[in-house]
């Protein structure tokens, strides 16, 4: 059961959000720009007493968000190859995906986003099975930690 919890929080962990980060970012600055899209993002508008350019804001937005992602795959590799053999996920990293996961849930539902919807789904699956297998392996286990 502890390295079904490992792989889960891998696959949840690391590699989903590293995947979307670099597929996000591969869209954003691969095929999403149309001329249409790149016209309408000349527009400005007031940004905290500042004009700026729409294309200024969803690139610092978008961009800061796929890397965002990555980093947050890349610390969980490293969480995971400093833990001992012996020991498991902490819960708290368990939970501050969870947390994540359901942002991920909100943006689907909130920007009608199907892929960010299911996708959040199926982690909130992983994790939460993560989780309960965690503190099942820690009530029969409590110097596992």
């Amino acid at each position: 059961m502890l390295k079904l919890t490992k792989i889960l929080f891998l696959i949840f962990g690391c590699v989903m959000p590293i995947l979307v980060g670099l597929i996000h970012t591969w869209a954003h600055f691969g095929f999403v720009m149309v001329p249409e899209l790149e016209d309408f993002l000349q527009k400005k508008i007031l940004v905290i007493e500042e004009t700026q350019k729409l294309w200024n804001i969803l690139g610092v937005v978008s961009f800061m968000m796929g890397a965002s992602f990555i980093t947050i795959g890349i610390l969980n590799i490293s969480l995971l190859k400093n833990l001992e053999k012996s020991k498991n996920v902490p819960e708290l990293s368990i939970i501050a995906m969870i947390v994540y996961l359901f942002a991920v849930l909100y943006v689907g539902i909130e920007f009608e986003a199907g892929k960010q919807f299911y996708g959040g789904i199926f982690g909130l699956i992983l994790a939460t099975t993560c989780l309960i297998l965690t503190l099942k392996i820690k009530a029969k286990r409590p110097n596992l930690f």
